[in-house]
């Protein structure tokens, strides 16, 4: 199933034609949400549907400007999510300036998005990298048209998501300039990204990606936790994938509690 885009100039569109891809299964909870920050930044999104069962497809298919490609795989595959991200870029990298390959629960924010790509772009970088603030909250918020997830949010702490040395407590490698970059090979989980043919990298203060983690209370946490776990694919189990998901209730307990004991109000 594909639902077809056609550009149109909407009120707001930003100087540079961006695209963000994404992966989703099951995400009713968090897409009001995603929605808002997309918009601030993107002109097109791609959402890979992994045949959710609840409203996620429904949700998305009410704005014109995001596009729902499906795709199959026994449960979650950290493989074919990877070769979907790294072929993605490929067939899209002619059509935009910038494209943005993100988890579908990490949305960025940037004060000034146009002026952020003004230096990216002039100064010759293929990569741009932000600060990441990961979500622990005591409580699952109610959307609220026009308020960010961060307004109304206000534990979050500092969590390593890429792999690469020298860059703790930065975004996994997610936005790309398409004028420089070829093409892209990843890790399973995007936590380390190789740009090619060049690896220039930008760092900006000027926003940041907010992971939101099933961070909407202990309660909300464990009970995602199982389902995920339960939907793991046999290949993710058999190379350990994201067998954490598993972990016991105590253990996720101790470590939500250590988090929100270090968390701050971004």
């Amino acid at each position: 199933m594909k639902v077809g885009y056609i550009y149109y100039k909407k009120e707001g569109m930003k100087k540079y034609k961006v695209c963000l891809i994404t992966l989703c299964k099951n995400e009713e909870d968090i897409i009001p949400f995603c929605i808002d920050y997309w918009k601030k930044i993107a002109d097109k999104v791609i959402v890979y549907d992994n045949y959710s069962t609840d409203s996620s497809v429904e949700l998305l298919s009410k704005h014109d400007w995001i596009e729902i490609r499906k795709f199959e795989s026994e449960g979650q595959n950290e493989f074919i999510q990877k070769q979907i991200k790294e072929d993605s870029f490929v067939e899209l990298r002619n059509e935009f300036d910038i494209i943005l390959l993100c988890d579908m629960d990490e949305v960025f924010y940037f004060n000034d998005f146009d002026k952020t790509l003004d230096d990216f772009i002039s100064g010759g970088y293929d990569v741009l990298m932000t600060p990441i603030y990961s979500l622990c909250e005591d409580f699952k918020p109610d959307y609220v048209e026009g308020k960010l997830l961060h307004e109304l949010c206000h534990k979050f702490y500092k969590q390593r998501m890429n792999h690469m040395t020298g860059f703790d407590n930065y975004s996994k490698l997610s936005i790309f300039n398409c004028k420089t970059v070829d093409k892209i090979l990843m890790s399973v989980g995007q936590h380390y990204v190789q740009a090619y043919p060049n690896m220039k990298i930008m760092l900006s203060n000027d926003g940041f990606c907010l992971h939101i983690d099933k961070g909407f209370g202990l309660s909300y946490k464990w009970k995602k936790r199982q389902e995920m776990f339960k939907n793991l694919s046999k290949a993710n189990k058999m190379n350990g994938f994201c067998v954490e998901y598993g972990q016991d209730y105590e253990a996720l307990k101790k470590e939500y509690e250590n988090n929100q004991l270090n968390s701050f109000n971004i």
